[in-house]
Formats: C-alpha cells, sequence, structure tokens
C-alpha cells in the first residue's frame, strides 16, 4: 500500500532530512508544511495517512494541530517530533491522538519505526523519552 505522510516543520534543514528518509524507506507522497495552521490546511486537502509534527511550530503547535487534524481524520496516525521529553508534554501528546513521540535526538533511527507501529495501531515512543517515565514510575528497590 502507498504511504501517504504529511511532514510539519518549521526548519527547513530538518524538514528536508525528514523528506530524505521518508523517501529512503519507499513513502509515496510526501507532503511539507511550515507551520501548524498549514498543517491542518493541508492535512483535510491532502488526507495524508500520518502526519509528522514537529511540536514547536509558529502559529499552531504539534499537539493542538494534532487535535484538529484528528477531528478531521480520525484515522490519520499522528507522530509528534519534539526535543523535549517532559512528562506533562508526552501526556498531552497523547490526550490528543498522537501515537507516535519521536525525539528529534533520534528521529533518523526512531522515525521509521514510529511510522511503521503506528500505521499499526500500536503506539511508539522514542527510547530517549520512555526512559525517564520508566525511571520515574519503576520502584526504589528494584536494581
Amino acid at each position: 500500500m502507498a504511504l501517504r505522510v504529511l511532514v510539519a516543520e518549521d526548519s527547513p534543514v530538518v524538514q528536508q532530512s525528514i523528506h530524505d528518509l521518508l523517501r529512503r524507506a519507499d513513502v509515496c507522497a510526501i507532503f511539507r508544511a511550515d507551520d501548524g495552521i498549514a498543517a491542518v490546511r493541508l492535512a483535510a486537502e491532502a488526507a495524508p495517512d500520518v502526519c509528522i509534527l514537529d511540536y514547536s511550530m509558529p502559529g499552531m503547535n504539534g499537539i493542538e494541530a494534532a487535535r484538529l487534524i484528528r477531528q478531521q481524520l480520525p484515522n490519520a496516525s499522528l507522530i509528534l517530533l519534539t526535543a523535549t521529553v517532559a512528562e506533562h508534554l508526552i501526556a498531552a501528546a497523547f490526550s490528543a491522538g498522537i501515537r507516535g513521540y519521536v525525539l528529534k535526538a533520534d528521529a533518523a533511527e526512531d522515525l521509521v519505526r514510529a511510522i511503521d507501529a503506528v500505521r499499526r495501531g500500536a503506539t511508539y515512543m522514542s527510547p530517549g523519552a520512555s526512559r525517564p517515565l520508566y525511571q520515574r514510575y519503576l520502584p526504589t528497590d528494584v536494581a
């Protein structure tokens, strides 16, 4: 099945890197947006299978954009791309319907895995993001 992906990222360098990575992964169509408002508009027009949304974008952040995209495209798979590991941000992302949480530092290794996971209906979190959560909830008597 041909995969259609929306990449919403305000950094041209990061956007191009993601584009190149997805091309190597045989994604058939890649749509690009530079800000959250454009991402919501383009998602409605292009109906992508997967939306990769940067958290920190002008106009509207990735979580706000995800909420609006989810209303328009309830079957779209949503992935948040961020440099931030914060429990409140992770909770807000998953509450908004995002099913993939990928750290920018790990994107080269994790992004294709995240796409595969969310397309199967699973969730994905970069190991660097899940580690602090695991450590927070790990009983202190476990070595």
